[in-house]
């Protein structure tokens, strides 16, 4: 039939990290007939799968970076190891392919809040994917590339010697002196802004897990749970709809506020648990299945940079900053805070935005009405890229997990997700803290590393 679905793979790969003169689109050369007849055969690697069916959610490497290895089963979307690779520290990080999103308007062939998610390889072009509704997701812009995909840790960073690793049964590292401190890795300061450099002591590409990221991994839940029938492929499913997300340790004593049976190893720090020691550790991740990304839930609040403010407006990230070059002051033009920061890597959403009103309140994720923008670009793609919701989606819904919303606009704000293991119904995927800055240290805040090719 022609060359190796390998081979096919890397050269697919090579093109896709090229995008056309607007940044809209791949390398024409992958709309010719030579490329194109080879997209059925390339889509079993780099597939983020069907949602509701198993192996959903994670996919396989195209091409396997220096460090990493395959784990049994990697390559098998009934394996426990799908998607799951490990790097030379012992971190295990997961491949989370780039993929497309329709999300419901009611008047554009899904229900209001409805999301359906299509593979990369589905469309020609990102143009094409435009004009079907389709949108590719925020996360997967990187120095003003497309990226094919990318590594998330699979466990909060947690101390392995020198290094902040992915590692099951960790203690999870904090940004505080009293709980496993960032400086207990390597000298890296207790404040919310060493986590941008805790997470490099596994190496210079490595960053720490934006909120674009955080966003894609909440999305890819909720159209998870939409097409699930049953707990074999998604075991945090629910048929009534009422608790049907990702569980984690939030009710502070261990165990999930919505979730029983659920039970979590202490690493002996107030109710914090253990990395991944859920006793149904598929209840806890982002797809339901053991291949999945763990404790999103709950456990640790998680610093996810991509969202600034400079007390009077917010800002989002530019597509075209290299989140590996970011640094953690607050001086200097590569610096994710401040003005010369700002100026360099930021665009302004305005004093306002969607349903950030800087109230100074808590709100709850969800509504009957569309809750995320469906846009294509511009001010509202990026902010739906970063988990910010429309005018009119909070209030609190079951199908957000009525997560919480945490509506500050301080001076340099640092953006934490997930929450920790006390806050209750506000914890859950798309749980997101606008309130407090970098400078600020907690022993319930850490951070998870994340990785492009």
């Amino acid at each position: 039939m022609g060359f190796p679905a390998k081979y096919i793979a890397t050269d697919l790969l090579a093109k896709i990290k090229t995008v056309d003169g607007d940044g809209s689109g791949l390398d024409a050369d992958l709309l010719d007939g030579h490329h194109a007849s080879y997209f059925a055969l390339a889509t079993s690697v780099n597939n983020i799968g069907v949602p509701g069916t198993q192996g959903f959610g994670v996919g396989i490497c195209p091409s396997i970076p220096n460090g990493f290895f395959e784990l049994s089963g990697t390559r098998d979307p009934a394996s426990d190891n799908y998607g799951n690779y490990q790097y030379s520290d012992g971190s295990v990080m997961v491949w989370v392919p780039a993929f497309y999103y329709l999300y419901g308007t009611g008047s554009n062939g899904l229900g209001i809040n409805v999301v359906d998610i299509k593979p990369f390889t589905y469309f020609t072009s990102i143009t094409a994917a435009n004009a079907a509704g389709y949108v590719l997701h925020r996360a997967f812009y990187n120095a003003g590339a497309v990226q094919p995909g990318l590594f998330v840790d699979k466990y909060l960073c947690s101390k392995n010697g020198s290094i902040a690793s992915s590692i099951k049964n960790g203690a999870p590292l904090s940004s505080n002196a009293a709980h496993n401190p960032f400086s207990g890795v390597g000298g890296y300061a207790n404040f919310y802004y060493g986590a941008i450099n805790v997470v490099k002591s596994r190496g210079s590409n490595f960053f720490c897990c934006t909120q674009f990221i955080r966003s894609a991994l909440a999305l890819l839940s909720l159209s998870h749970a939409q097409a699930a029938t049953g707990s074999a492929f998604c075991a945090w499913y629910d048929a009534a709809g009422v608790t049907n997300f990702p569980k984690g340790c939030n009710n502070n004593a261990l165990g999930d506020i919505n979730d029983p049976a659920l039970a979590f190893t202490s690493d002996g720090y107030s109710n914090s648990a253990k990395t991944g020691s859920a006793n149904f550790f598929a209840r806890t991740t982002h797809n339901g299945q053991n291949s999945g990304i763990a404790d999103l839930n709950g456990c640790m609040w998680e610093i996810s940079p991509g969202i600034v403010s400079d007390g009077a407006n917010f800002y989002v990230l530019k597509t075209s900053v290299d989140v590996r070059s970011i640094t953690s002051g607050n001086t200097l033009a590569t610096d994710a805070w401040g003005a010369a920061g700002i100026a360099a890597m930021y665009d302004s959403i305005g004093a306002t935005y969607g349903a950030l009103t800087a109230s100074n309140s808590l709100k709850s994720l969800g509504s009957g009405a569309q809750v995320f923008s469906g846009d294509a670009s511009g001010a509202a793609w990026g902010a739906t890229g970063a988990g910010i919701p429309l005018v009119g989606g909070t209030g609190g819904a079951n199908l957000f997990g009525n997560d919480g919303l945490w509506d500050y606009r301080p001076n340099e704000l640092c953006p934490f997700a997930g929450s920790n293991w006390g806050s209750g119904n506000g914890a859950g995927v798309w749980a997101l803290h606008l309130g407090d800055v970098r400078g600020n240290s907690s022993g319930s805040v850490g951070c998870r590393a994340a990785l492009y090719l």
